[in-house]
């Protein structure tokens, strides 16, 4: 998992998902959950948020952003909720909830489950009905989600982490730091781990990735091995003296290389001057 920077231009966002287009689907969405608070027909309701998938992609490189592995060649990959929208309902069409994801990730380990140590997030107060006019009803859209072409990351930060989540937000949130790896030479396998003298916070993020995300299931950490293996051969290489070798590393920690979390992990470990 690396970080993941969110690009706010409006020529990279979906119109739908800003401005007037985000305030109608807001408007959508509020009156479903008053005709049925306990049930929200997401899917005929609200269900376009595939629409975006291109901008999603293009933001984690065609990997998904948790456990870096493509997705183009051999899925088609989800929108994921990074706060599942069964239970933080409003923000089930926030571009800043929403992150690329493959569907072992997204459908067969994380699913609803969204692990927290603080208190939960409190959803908007509604009225029993919509207001009349357009301004009040801005006023009240606005208290749902931020516009992720207005919103400001340092307050989004602030809010949405005050829950203290297990799972770091790619993009609020820079995981690198709280993995590290280890390479099983006799499984041919590269499991993420906590690093040495691992804060709580690292720890806790490590345990919800393998937990929540499945992030050392045996095919992720076999993929992972044969990426390293490259690595571990450039690597030597460029110690011998090799300089193109040192391009070869470089290009394996960019972000849009398959695994550049873990091998950044161990291009740093070499002495390797790489940037991010």
């Amino acid at each position: 998992m690396i970080h993941l920077k969110r690009a706010r231009d409006l020529a990279s966002l979906n119109t739908g998902f800003t401005g007037e287009g985000l305030f109608t689907k807001l408007i959508a969405l509020t009156e479903a959950r008053l005709a049925n608070p306990a049930k929200i027909d997401w899917e005929g309701i609200l269900g376009d948020w595939k629409k975006m998938k291109p901008f999603l992609q293009r933001d984690s490189s065609e990997k998904c952003a948790y456990c870096e592995a493509p997705t183009s060649d051999v899925a088609y990959g989800d929108v994921e909720h990074f706060r599942p929208k069964s239970v933080y309902w409003w923000l089930a069409v926030c571009v800043d909830n929403y992150v690329f994801s493959c569907q072992l990730c997204n459908q067969k380990y994380k699913g609803d489950r969204f692990p927290i140590a603080g208190a939960q997030l409190t959803g908007p107060k509604l009225p029993a009905t919509l207001p009349k006019t357009k301004a009040a009803l801005k006023r009240l859209m606005a208290t749902l989600c931020p516009d992720p072409a207005t919103a400001d990351e340092a307050t989004l930060l602030a809010d949405w982490l005050a829950e203290d989540p297990d799972l770091p937000h790619p993009y609020l949130e820079d995981p690198e730091p709280l993995f590290a790896w280890a390479a099983v030479e006799t499984n041919e396998e590269v499991r993420v781990m906590p690093p040495d003298n691992a804060s709580p916070r690292a720890k806790r993020a490590v345990k919800a990735a393998v937990d929540y995300l499945g992030l050392n299931r045996e095919t992720l950490a076999r993929q992972r091995y044969i990426v390293y293996r490259s690595l571990v051969s450039a690597v030597r290489t460029w110690k011998l003296g090799d300089a193109p070798s040192l391009d070869q590393i470089k290009y394996m920690c960019q972000p849009k290389h398959p695994f550049a979390g873990m091998c950044r992990y161990y291009a740093h470990l070499a002495g390797a001057p790489i940037t991010r």
